[in-house]
This record gives C-alpha cells, sequence and structure tokens, in this order.
C-alpha cells in the first residue's frame, strides 16, 4: 500500500514524539497503562549499642557491681583489675564465684584468676577461702597449683592431712609448690619431704631440701649450703639461715652467704641473716659486705 507524503509525515512526527518520551511518569506499556517505577526507601541506620568502659575505666562500686554475674569473658579482665586494686570487697565475691564453678568442676582459667587475686588481695577471709579449698578434694592441674600459690603467698597453714596428700599428688609442679607451704615440724610431714629430696623433678627435689631448712633440719645444711653457692636464691639463702640459726654457724655456710652476697639484689637477704647470728664469724662476715657495699657506692 502507498501512503502519501503528508501521510509519512504524520507517521513520522508519532514515532519522534513517542522516542522523545522520558521520565516514569511518561512511560507507557504495550496497551497504553503508565508504568509505575518502585523507589526503595532508604534503610533506616539501627542503634549502636553502648560502649561498656574498660575494667580499668570504672570505679570501685562499678567494679565490684559487675563482678557477680559477669559471663567469663568479661568476668576475667574484671577478676584480675580487682586483684590489681586489691580491693578488700571483691573478696566474697570472688568466693561465691568459686563456688559456683566448684558445681561444675574446678578448672580452666576463671578459677585460677580468681585464686591470683585472692593472693594479691590477702586478708583472713581470702586466706581463709583458699585454705578451705586446698582441705577438700576435687583440686588438679593449674588450679591446684594456683591454690598452692595462693597458700605461700597468704601463709596459709594447712592441716597434716591437706599436706601429706599434696606432697604425694601426682603433679610435680603441685608437688614442689606443696613443699612451700610447709610450716609445721611434724615428722609424717618430715619424713614426706626426707622422701622428696630424692624426686625426679629438680624443683619438687629444691623445694623439700628448702622446706626442711625453714625446719631447720640438720640433714639438708649441705645440700643448701651448695644450692646457696652454684644458683642462690631468696628462698635457699632463708632456709639455709634457718638451718644455721637452729644448729649453729660453719664456715662452709659462711661462704655460701658470703658468695650469694655478690648478687646485688640478694645482699640485703644475707646481711639480715648474718645479723641474726651471735657469731663472731658471722658479725665479722657482715661488716666486711657492708664495707664493700660502701666502696662500691662511693666509686
Amino acid at each position: 500500500m502507498f501512503h502519501s507524503g503528508h501521510e509519512e509525515a504524520m507517521v513520522g512526527k508519532a514515532r519522534k514524539a513517542k522516542a522523545g518520551d522520558q521520565g516514569p511518569q511518561n512511560q507507557m506499556d504495550l496497551f497504553g497503562a503508565p508504568v509505575t517505577v518502585a523507589v526503595n526507601p532508604p534503610t533506616p541506620l539501627r542503634p549502636r549499642p553502648p560502649v561498656e568502659p574498660a575494667p580499668a575505666d570504672l570505679d570501685d562500686a562499678g567494679l565490684l557491681a559487675r563482678l557477680p554475674d559477669a559471663p567469663l569473658s568479661k568476668a576475667l579482665p574484671l577478676i584480675a583489675e580487682v586483684g590489681r586494686r586489691r580491693l578488700a570487697g571483691a573478696v566474697p565475691l570472688l568466693g561465691l564465684r568459686l563456688k559456683r564453678l566448684a558445681g561444675y568442676g574446678l578448672s580452666g582459667r576463671e578459677p585460677v584468676a580468681v585464686l591470683e587475686a585472692l593472693a594479691a588481695i590477702g586478708g583472713p577471709q581470702a586466706t581463709a577461702i583458699v585454705a578451705g579449698l586446698l582441705g577438700g578434694v576435687g583440686l588438679a592441674g593449674p588450679v591446684e597449683v594456683a591454690a598452692l600459690g595462693a597458700a605461700v603467698r597468704l601463709e596459709v597453714a594447712l592441716d597434716r592431712k591437706a599436706l601429706l596428700r599434696l606432697l604425694g599428688t601426682a603433679d610435680a609442679a603441685a608437688r614442689a609448690a606443696a613443699c612451700r607451704c610447709v610450716r609445721q615440724a611434724e615428722f609424717p610431714v618430715i619424713d614426706a619431704l626426707e622422701r622428696l629430696r630424692a624426686d625426679p623433678d629438680r624443683a619438687v627435689a629444691t623445694g623439700a631440701v628448702c622446706a626442711l631448712g625453714r625446719l631447720g633440719r640438720p640433714t639438708v645444711r649441705a645440700d643448701l649450703a651448695q644450692l646457696v653457692t652454684a644458683a642462690p636464691t631468696r628462698e635457699t639463702v632463708a632456709a639455709l639461715a634457718s638451718v644455721m640459726d637452729h644448729v649453729g654457724v660453719d664456715a662452709d655456710s659462711l661462704v655460701a652467704l658470703r658468695r650469694a652476697a655478690r648478687h646485688t639484689d640478694l645482699r640485703e637477704t644475707v646481711l639480715e641473716a648474718l645479723d641474726g647470728f651471735d657469731d663472731v664469724q658471722a658479725t665479722a662476715l657482715a661488716v666486711k659486705l657492708r664495707q664493700q657495699t660502701t666502696r662500691a657506692d662511693a666509686a
């Protein structure tokens, strides 16, 4: 079919008009109905949860308020902070946490952290909690070692039954720590310590020798003199001094103490030991060591 020029011009204008329509309000579907373009509304921003202050930023009251019900992930830094501040008010709260944990078996990091905090805070209530824990059963591994370490720091007086059980435990670290808890010279305990002098674990054997030394047993004087000469510590020096105080001053022990005094961090400990002896040689050695210290300071 042929169209006139006028008709062709009209068709061309209609096509151009249709192609030039823009925007969703002008768009038409095939049947002439307007097409609506959906616009997604902006997603509302969710409010961020408030940031809890760090334990170090809390005052004492705020720290104690959060301690009782804090979950493990938040409890550990709180426990460490009350120990660092030595908050006596935290002791009963720490005791309650230990009591709750005991129902599930004392293991993991939390009871260790609690025991370390109790040892740092100190006081009669902390001492009673640690003593009661060690007087029972069910401790093992790092928790038992931590309890014994706390007992040493708090100077807990364990009864004979508890001591004998702990000195015979299978854990070498616990046996060594138990040796440091011995304070009474009862023969069943002394016999156990004498056996531990031959323990295959070096730390246990050394702990047994030091414990016997603190009790003034002459059988370990030579061993202690050797320990103080080879690798002196405050513990070995104090143990040797205790033996000397019980059985008398001897030349080998004085030589060991003189060599230990070469370590600047042990010199005052040695001098305190020497001052405690009513012995001419010990007094002369103390005078000589002080003169050496004065000359060294003046140089």
